[in-house]
C-alpha cells in the first residue's frame, strides 16, 4: 500500500511540474518543433519513467530532479530566444540539399540522409522530380522542407518581436541591411517596433507592435 501512495504521490508531482514548465514556456513541449524540445521530452521521460517505480528515490529526491530539469530547460529557452547565435548553438541551423536548383552533394553526408531517402521524403510531399525543385533543406528539427521551382506561396518569417531571424534571410538569400532597407520604406526605423514581419510572395509584410 505504502509503494503505490509512493506512485501516486511522484505521478502527481511529475504531471504539475511538467504544467508548470508548459505554463512558464508555452506548450510547444507538447508537439517539439526544436532538438532542444526534443531531448528535453525524452530525459523527462527519463525522469518520470525511471525514477516513478524506483522505491529506492524518494518523493523530495524526485522533486529535486524535476526542479532541476524544469530549471535548465527555462534557461535554455531564454538564451535561444535572447540570441539567433545561441539558438543555432542548441537547435543547428538549416543545411540546404538542393539550392537554386543545383544538388549539394556534400550535403547529403553531412545530415547523414542517402538519396534513396531523399527520394522518398520528396515524393512524400508531392514532388517527383530532382529537377522540379528550387530549393530543398534540412530545418534546425530534422525536417525537409522543398520548394519547387514554380511555389510562390511559402512565408518565410524574417523578423520576430523585434529579433532578425537570420535563417529567413538565408531562405531567400537576402541579408539584415536589405530587411532594414525594407522597413524604412515602410517607415519602420525602430526594429523593436516589428512584431512581425514575413516575405511571401516577394512582398514584405508587417505588423507593428
Amino acid at each position: 500500500m505504502e509503494f503505490i501512495i509512493q506512485i501516486a504521490i511522484k505521478l502527481t508531482i511529475g504531471f504539475t511540474a511538467l504544467l508548470i514548465y508548459m505554463n512558464i514556456n508555452g506548450k510547444g513541449q507538447l508537439a517539439p518543433v526544436t532538438a532542444t524540445d526534443q531531448i528535453g521530452n525524452y530525459v523527462l521521460g527519463g525522469i518520470i519513467g525511471g525514477v516513478i517505480y524506483n522505491p529506492g528515490i524518494t518523493v523530495v529526491q524526485f522533486l529535486i530532479v524535476l526542479l532541476i530539469w524544469i530549471s535548465l530547460m527555462t534557461a535554455i529557452n531564454f538564451l535561444k530566444n535572447s540570441s539567433e547565435g545561441v539558438k543555432k548553438v542548441f537547435d543547428g541551423e538549416m543545411v540546404f540539399l538542393v539550392k537554386d536548383g543545383e544538388i549539394i552533394k556534400e550535403n547529403f553526408a553531412k545530415v547523414n540522409l542517402s538519396l534513396v531517402d531523399f527520394y522518398t521524403k520528396m515524393r512524400m510531399k508531392g514532388v517527383v522530380r530532382v529537377k522540379d525543385i528550387d530549393k530543398a533543406f534540412v530545418e534546425s528539427n530534422g525536417q525537409i522542407t522543398i520548394l519547387q521551382k514554380n511555389d510562390k506561396n511559402l512565408a518565410i518569417p524574417l523578423v520576430a518581436e523585434g529579433k532578425i531571424l537570420e535563417t529567413g534571410l538565408e531562405h531567400i538569400e537576402k541579408n539584415s541591411e536589405w530587411l532594414m532597407e525594407q522597413l524604412k520604406e515602410k517607415g519602420i526605423n525602430d526594429l523593436n517596433d516589428v512584431f512581425l514581419a514575413e516575405w511571401s510572395e516577394d512582398k514584405l509584410f508587417v505588423v507593428t507592435k
